[in-house]
């Protein structure tokens, strides 16, 4: 009796793990791993950059969940200016510190740009790309910041306003 008990759990165990397979947990793959991934520009991304001037953009990169600082061979930065069509520009980027980068940015001509990153080769798609503006002389008008425009008049609220040309 006790011979037929255990195979009759034997079989009910079967049985059960046959109607009810565990499913295999998915291998990390690389698009997995960028989500896991946080991306933070450590600048102000309303600044209006000039055009011909390098400034240095710095970027936290940390692994979402643990906090552990991204390595400096695992992230890449790149560039496109809008409406242009084409494959995006590199940046080298250097590591200030463990899990900070420091991204020299020249821009060649007024427009907005997009700055974006690639962690460990795949195109951070979960890490929103970064739009800069450079000013400058674009389809005839100049865009210069009020606080650098000496004839930028202060409003009735004590607001800057623009003038135009």
């Amino acid at each position: 009796m006790n011979a037929t008990r255990s195979h009759l759990v034997l079989i009910t165990g079967l049985g059960l793990g046959l109607a009810f397979p565990v499913a295999a947990l998915p291998a990390p793959t690389s698009a997995s791993r960028v989500r896991d991934v946080v991306v933070a520009p450590l600048f102000d991304a309303q600044t209006r950059f000039r055009v011909k001037k390098t400034v240095e953009l710095r970027f936290r990169a940390r692994e979402a969940v643990s906090g552990v600082p991204v390595r400096p061979q695992d992230i890449s930065f790149s560039f496109r200016r809008q409406g242009e069509a084409g494959a995006p520009i590199e940046l080298p980027a250097r590591q200030v510190k463990k899990g900070v980068f420091a991204v020299p940015f020249t821009p060649a001509a007024p427009g907005g740009y997009w700055l974006s990153a690639s962690i460990r080769g795949v195109p951070a798609g979960s890490i929103p790309t970064v739009h800069l503006g450079v000013v400058g002389l674009v389809d005839g008008l100049v865009e210069v910041p009020p606080g650098d425009d000496p004839r930028a008049v202060k409003g009735a609220k004590g607001k800057l306003g623009a003038r135009f040309r």
